[in-house]
């Protein structure tokens, strides 16, 4: 009976599966190494974007905040401006606005002729016939937009007209009626009259107006 010795073969078969194996092995390896390196620069790329974006991010926010702090300024030197503005309206008013506030009392005590114009007061409540020689002021002192009125009226209706001028007027505001009196004037033959004791508030133009909605306008303020 012939015999083989088939160990060599299985020796080099093992041999040859080993080495292809560590082929294997390498060419893994080197698969992975190579993975590895794309990845990482997949994600230096990404890094890079994301920093670009960052610094246009940061650049913009940079351009909006010296927009912002331009904006500020411009506003402040609106309120300043706004400030000058408000106090040169208040030295104008405080010139022409006393002419216009005595024209218009003026106005109220006057007489109506016009039917044109006893028509137009009527929108005002007015009583276009009355006789505003039936009162007379003894009295017009004025302080800081504050003033006080005196005088006498022959009927109480006559003093209500007054007032109710008075309160349609575009220059007198707060009207508080504090005394209303019957008196009798011993130089006018014991005539009976009522006398009166008004305060109220003058406005001059729109620089009061505003310091009237503040609470900063009158004597006391």
């Amino acid at each position: 009976m012939i015999r083989i010795n088939l160990l060599p073969v299985r020796e080099a078969q093992q041999k040859q599966t080993g080495k292809q194996l560590l082929a294997l092995f390498a060419v893994l390896i080197v698969l992975e190494v190579g993975a590895l390196f794309w990845f990482q620069g997949e994600k230096s790329a990404e890094l890079d974007a994301i920093k670009k974006r960052n610094k246009a991010i940061a650049d913009k926010i940079t351009e909006l905040k010296k927009k912002t702090d331009a904006v500020s300024d411009l506003e402040d030197q609106k309120a300043e401006l706004e400030k000058q503005r408000a106090v040169l309206d208040g030295l104008i008013e405080g010139q022409s606005g006393p002419v216009r506030m005595l024209y218009e009392l003026s106005q109220i005590l006057t007489p109506i002729e016009d039917p044109q114009k006893k028509l137009e007061v009527l929108e005002k409540g007015w009583n276009p016939d009355w006789d505003p020689r039936r009162l007379w002021l003894d009295g017009f002192v004025e302080r800081n937009r504050a003033v006080k009125i005196s005088g006498h009226a022959r009927t109480n209706e006559d003093l209500a007209e007054f007032l109710q001028r008075l309160g349609s007027s575009r220059h007198f505001v707060e009207i508080n009626l504090n005394v209303s009196e019957a008196v009798e004037l011993a130089n006018l033959n014991r005539a009976r009259l009522v006398r009166f004791d008004i305060d109220a508030l003058v406005i001059y133009g729109p620089a009061d107006v505003k310091k009237l909605a503040e609470g900063s306008l009158g004597q006391k303020k």
